[in-house]
């Protein structure tokens, strides 16, 4: 490899790592906006589903969350998981508040044969918090692109936002963006500023779930030239528009416990 494409080498692999980064600068924050009461009613609802599924209690875990999606066995389903998946314990790593009626959580749950992690919405409907159950891992995405309704006008901010990119406008690339944490506005510049340098992604929008009025989860493929990768991001309706939750990807896998694990100190 000569020495131009070599440079155009380094400058593209660091130009990736940058936009890849971006998904996934995930930090503990508290947003300073939001009140104390909201921030421990929103951690009280996800603590108290966490014990309901230890104690096997279906009624407190049906009564503090949310399936993902509708389904008519939800009862049936919490009763066997939790009797062939007795939940051993579970903390909280994360807790995230958007607004008033929407928070991202992070769960570390262990069980006899493995550990789960996980960032999952929480949200506030008619007065109660929930946790949000059952949003699927990266790299499941929908058959078709969602074009319908508020689903196509949700879609429709991935697009403008890669065009956003394009033109290297940091000020039109943040108007599409929520973010939560305070890391230096210095900081977060830099890292839009990489993510125009390219290469530069498509972005497309397939399976979308409305969780809230202000609330949704994008199944979002990202194709680069030479390989595609999916993540479940939160979208949310800010003041009539939606924008993407910056730097907090949804997300569950787990590792599997056999034995005696190896501590390192």
């Amino acid at each position: 490899m000569n020495g131009n494409l070599m440079t155009k080498f380094k400058f593209m692999k660091k130009a990736y790592f940058v936009v890849l980064l971006s998904f996934f600068i995930n930090v503990v924050v508290v947003n300073p906006d939001a009140s104390a009461s909201t921030r421990e009613d929103a951690q009280s609802s996800v603590v108290k589903f966490l014990k309901a599924h230890r104690d096997c209690d279906v009624a407190g875990m049906m009564k503090h969350s949310q399936y993902f999606r509708e389904i008519g066995n939800q009862k049936e389903f919490y009763t066997s998981f939790c009797k062939h998946n007795p939940l051993q314990k579970a903390k909280i790593t994360s807790l995230s508040i958007v607004n008033e009626s929407t928070a991202l959580v992070s769960i570390e749950t262990t069980y006899k044969d493995r550990i789960t992690l996980r960032t999952t919405p929480v949200v506030k409907k008619d007065g109660q918090w929930k946790v949000v159950i059952g949003v699927p891992p990266s790299g499941v995405k929908a058959i078709t692109p969602s074009r319908d309704g508020n689903k196509a006008e949700i879609s429709k901010v991935f697009t403008d936002y890669v065009k956003a990119i394009k033109t290297q406008d940091l000020s039109k690339m943040k108007s599409y963006l929520k973010i939560l944490d305070q890391t230096e506005d210095k900081k977060i510049d830099e890292h839009l500023k990489a993510m125009g340098q390219g290469p530069i992604p498509e972005m497309t929008s397939y399976g979308i779930n409305i969780l809230s009025d202000d609330l949704a989860i994008a199944e979002v493929e990202i194709k680069y030239p030479n390989h595609t990768f999916t993540h479940n991001l939160a979208v949310l309706n800010e003041n009539g528009q939606w924008k993407i939750i910056f730097g907090h990807p949804l997300t569950i896998s787990s590792v599997p416990v056999s034995g005696k694990p190896v501590e390192i100190k």
